[in-house]
């Protein structure tokens, strides 16, 4: 008797409200695995790797309403970071270079400052810049809102997202960064609501470059249809 293969999947989809449009987040972890190998597992499936921006949006509908999917992202970022698709290059005396779906090379953004530096010529939307002078560490919600380098990581909008995010977790939120560097250093985002360690706070991290402890959830793309044929 021969087995069928399966020529089809049903996806689960999250609609949040994102910079005044919709996006979809498809309901299926990829993950936990390192950053390098969760990109790769969304790209193969047709999807798009999540922004810092876009994931604020996500978090700002699962730590407000209390849907079954939403308390299992909340278990599921107890003890798992989030990855976030949107790197940083730190350069000397310059800042924080930020970008959205870079490129990915032996498992690490690959980010160049002379491209990164034209495309902020160009007022490419995906490129951000955030001098050093930023806070990092311990803050309280409202300095997260206003950080620069967060502002610059997730949009105005996602900043003031992450800090409603934030505000719901008992101690103040921690950005993991640095604010200044000898030479320079690409890092990846990810986030992290940590309950389970006893902390109870949220984490921004840059500075994950080995961890295979993070998972990520593809977005779909525009015009794709909610049930995906393979």
């Amino acid at each position: 008797m021969s087995t069928k293969t399966k020529e089809y999947q049903i996806r689960r989809e999250i609609e949040v409200p994102h910079n005044g449009e919709i996006i979809n987040f498809i309901y299926d972890i990829y993950g936990p695995d390192t950053y390098a190998k969760v990109a790769e597992s969304i790209t193969m499936d047709n999807l798009t790797r999540p922004t810092m921006g876009e994931t604020a949006s996500l978090l700002h509908s699962v730590f407000q309403e209390d849907e079954k999917e939403f308390s299992e992202i909340r278990d599921l970022m107890k003890n798992r970071w989030l990855w976030v698709f949107t790197g940083t290059l730190y350069v000397p005396n310059k800042g924080a270079y930020v970008q959205d779906s870079p490129k990915i090379k032996d498992g690490m953004p690959l980010m160049e400052e002379s491209e990164l530096v034209k495309k902020l010529e160009d007022n490419d939307p995906t490129v951000r810049h955030a001098p050093f002078g930023f806070k990092t560490r311990a803050m309280t919600p409202i300095q997260l809102a206003r950080n620069p380098y967060v502002i610059a990581l997730a949009g105005e909008e996602g900043a003031e997202k992450l800090a409603q995010v934030a505000d719901k977790h008992k101690n103040r939120p921690y950005l993991c960064g640095f604010d200044s560097v000898d030479s320079p250093a690409t890092r990846v985002s990810a986030l992290l609501s940590d309950w389970d360690w006893g902390d109870r706070r949220l984490y921004v991290s840059d500075n994950l470059h080995e961890s295979s402890d993070g998972c990520a959830f593809g977005v779909r793309k525009t015009g794709e249809a909610s049930r995906a044929e393979k």
